[in-house]
């Protein structure tokens, strides 16, 4: 009768033989071995992280952005249009009630003899109409009268400007018409500044309020002397066509 070899028995190590007891701390080893091996295996997979992406360890983590809210500007509050002057409803703003905007304008000097002008301009939205002289009245630095005489012509001043005479201008919205003035040198205090005429009153004629103008270029050196002026002309190099 011969022996029969027995199944090996799955649960015992290799080499065991039958029987044979592995003693307490035989057996504790390999208990804490493997989860030593688990860890070192997590710590050898982060190393090999670190040392493909060095800045991983080092780079904090990004906020998340939120939008910050904007802020509307404030709009600015709508501006009320000035209100138009008293006086005539179909004047412009700024426009006298008469239509009428008075100017000095320049003066030439030559050898004694002053030339300048006054202008007015039609700055209001209806057709004006203008004929004849200007109404002047010369004022020294304290817009006081001054004793110079005005008169319509310019005969009585030596070698002044020929005078066109009067004749019907009719001035639309934006046009102007001009007068000559002329006179003759006459002596002014340095000190008091008596002599000088530094403002005019003017009227484009004797129905209109007149309107005070500072006068260019220093003022009429005219004193008590006369200041002749010619009729109203147009302020353009042509007149106007004439309406039909």
């Amino acid at each position: 009768m011969g022996f029969q070899d027995a199944a090996p028995d799955p649960r015992r190590p290799y080499g065991m033989i039958p029987g044979m007891r592995l003693p307490r701390r035989a057996r504790l080893p390999l208990l804490v071995l493997v989860p030593a091996l688990a860890l070192s295996g997590c710590g050898l997979a982060a190393e090999l992280e670190r040392e493909a992406d060095p800045a991983r360890t080092s780079r904090p983590p990004t906020p998340d952005p939120s939008p910050t809210p904007s802020v509307p500007e404030a709009e600015a509050a709508p501006t009320a249009p000035e209100a138009p002057p008293a006086g005539d409803p179909g004047a412009a703003e700024g426009c006298p009630a008469s239509g009428f905007r008075a100017l000095a304008g320049a003066t030439d000097a030559a050898m004694g003899l002053r030339v300048g002008k006054v202008i007015v301009f039609n700055c209001g939205t209806k057709t004006l109409k203008l004929k004849g002289y200007p109404v002047l009245q010369v004022l020294d630095t304290g817009r006081e009268p001054m004793e110079t005489e005005v008169v319509e012509g310019t005969r009585r001043i030596s070698m002044g400007p020929e005078d066109p005479g009067p004749g019907l201008l009719v001035l639309e919205p934006g046009m102007s018409a001009r007068s000559t003035l002329a006179w003759r040198y006459w002596a002014v205090d340095p000190h008091t500044g008596s002599g000088l005429g530094a403002y005019l009153r003017v009227a484009p004629d004797k129905e209109t309020e007149p309107q005070t103008v500072e006068v260019a270029d220093g003022g009429l050196d005219v004193g008590e002397g006369v200041l002749g002026t010619t009729a109203w002309q147009y302020d353009i190099s042509e007149a106007p066509p004439e309406r039909s």
